[in-house]
């Protein structure tokens, strides 16, 4: 078995209207980004060539398939389960 991160499609992010995007990212310091933020930092992703960006910490990352994946362990299966 093996984990695998969600992630989100860039471009996907950038067809929604400003209302269901504002506040889907954030400022380093945790503040919401305005739409326009969001839709630039999403811009930005897109000129480096990320076709999707992770949701959440992952060591395991392709920005243009997502997640490889993550073994799981019999010891990560029981830390989960607490």
């Amino acid at each position: 078995m093996e984990r695998i991160h969600m992630c989100m499609s860039v471009r996907g992010a950038l067809r929604k209207p400003d209302k269901q995007i504002k506040g889907i990212l954030l400022h380093e310091d945790g503040r919401s980004m305005t739409a326009s933020e969001v839709r630039e930092t999403l811009y930005n992703e897109l000129s480096k060539g990320h076709e999707v960006i992770p949701i959440g910490d992952c060591d395991n990352f392709d920005y243009k398939k997502g997640c490889q994946g993550h073994p799981i362990t019999e010891q990560s299966a029981a830390r989960d389960r607490r």
